[in-house]
């Protein structure tokens, strides 16, 4: 009997995606629409390492991060290192580097990839990318303000409909007043509730109401006033004992400014949005989409006045949001939002014949020298296979050069989708084609 081989699997990494052609378009076009529209806000890309200092991440991202979802390792230098889960100490390192060279306000974007340890599942991975917007070096609200109207112009980029989408925001400060002030906790029920509020949503009732007990010391009154909180709206929430008004202010003019743009209908106060990171200090924002078979967060952020303080004496203050690749493309196809991205805009050009292959080659090179997306098969065959072939990799538009045409300074161009082939003189195709076919 014959030793069977053991071959290597192909299937990715438990987490990941392998990005075929068709996929990476998608990708492609997701980035690009992205990077568009906070370009168009003066906004600077950047990048840095994919692999940190563990410390950086210890000092800064939120407990079940570090102690959970890390891929870290000690390297060949004996440092322990980790690989990013969040770009944003990244950035504050960067920023505190360089900060008295840097003009202000800073207004910076990258879509790095990003890796956690945690259980795939819809709208998370262990491997994404995210876009990362981040503006430092403006105090006043005007910070939120342009960076809550970028939140909400990518997805009108995306043509997301009226209603399809809902931005929630509250303040840190407004929870920290009330769980404070308003519950009177100490410093580690403050942390233990907290941490229960930002998972309310996941787990049951029941549960939440169980594990939050032995953080209280007066349950029913106190538990009763979390309902009360968690339940209110600008008005409501003001008039509880102990609340942080100055916070519920801020809202409100953050609310009013954004409305004269024509975004308060997006808009909703939501004391619920906690941010599980440590370094929010500010107001916080979470994106959510209404589709009933999604209705989840898509992305958020908020502000972080003392994150480069782990840096530098000096204190910048700074405010962002991070959007995943994953979350997008479920909201874009829960909302029909994802054009045809087939390769019409590409030209396929087959070989009519051995000896015509420097005669087409000529022909494409001078078609791509004029902007003109062009795949050139490199070997003659059957003319009807090559057409399957353009069929297969969904090509729209095949060109034809044979002897004849050659003659005559023509070239053949046929439409595979409704079948018509026509000529097309060749001293006028380039700029024909870019009119016509809009290639």
């Amino acid at each position: 009997m014959e030793n069977q081989k053991n071959f290597l699997t192909t299937a990715p990494y438990k987490g990941t995606r392998d990005f075929y052609p068709e996929e990476m378009r998608l990708r492609n076009w997701m980035f690009s629409v992205m990077r568009e529209t906070v370009l168009s806000f003066g906004y600077e890309e950047y990048d840095g390492p994919i692999l940190e200092s563990f410390d950086l991440y210890k000092a800064k991202s939120g407990e079940e991060i570090v102690e959970r979802q890390l891929y870290d390792f000690i390297d060949k230098g004996e440092r322990r290192v980790a690989i990013r889960p969040e770009m944003t100490p990244t950035l504050a390192r960067m920023v505190a580097g360089n900060l008295r060279n840097l003009p202000k306000p800073v207004r910076w974007f990258s879509i790095p990839n990003l890796w956690r340890y945690e259980q795939p599942g819809k709208g998370r991975l262990r491997e994404h990318w995210q876009l990362n917007v981040d503006l430092f070096g403006v105090d006043s609200h005007r910070a939120e303000f342009e960076i809550l109207l970028i939140a909400d112009s990518i997805l009108k980029k995306f043509r997301a409909p009226n209603g399809s989408y809902q931005i929630k925001v509250s303040h840190r400060k407004l929870l920290d007043s009330f769980l404070k002030n308003s519950l009177k906790l100490n410093g580690d029920q403050v942390h233990g509730v907290s941490k229960l509020l930002d998972k309310k949503s996941k787990i049951s009732p029941e549960a939440f109401e169980t594990e939050i007990k032995p953080f209280l010391n007066n349950f029913k009154e106190q538990f009763s006033l979390i309902e009360t909180y968690l339940g209110s709206n600008l008005e409501t929430v003001s008039k509880i004992p102990g609340i942080d008004t100055d916070s519920v202010s801020f809202i409100r003019n953050l609310f009013q400014e954004l409305g004269e743009l024509g975004i308060d209908k997006q808009l909703l106060f939501d004391p619920s949005i906690i941010r599980g990171f440590d370094y929010y200090t500010g107001c916080i924002f979470e994106v959510f989409d209404t589709n009933p078979e999604n209705r989840r967060s898509l992305y958020g952020g908020g502000r972080y006045d003392n994150l480069i303080g782990l840096f530098s004496k000096e204190q910048l203050s700074g405010i962002g949001f991070g959007l995943g690749d994953v979350t997008l493309k479920n909201f874009l196809e829960g909302h029909n939002l994802i054009p045809n991205l087939s390769r019409e805009k590409t030209l396929f050009f087959p070989i009519m014949d051995e000896s015509l292959f420097v005669d087409t080659f000529k022909l494409s090179k001078e078609l791509r020298e004029n902007g003109i997306l062009t795949e050139t098969m490199l070997d003659s065959a059957k003319i009807g296979k090559q057409i399957q072939i353009a069929e297969k990799k969904g090509y729209r538009y095949v060109l034809f050069l044979g002897e004849s045409e050659i003659r005559t300074e023509t070239v053949q161009i046929k439409d595979l989708v409704s079948g018509e082939q026509k000529s097309l003189p060749r001293k006028e195709l380039s700029d024909i084609l870019k009119k016509d076919f809009q290639l």
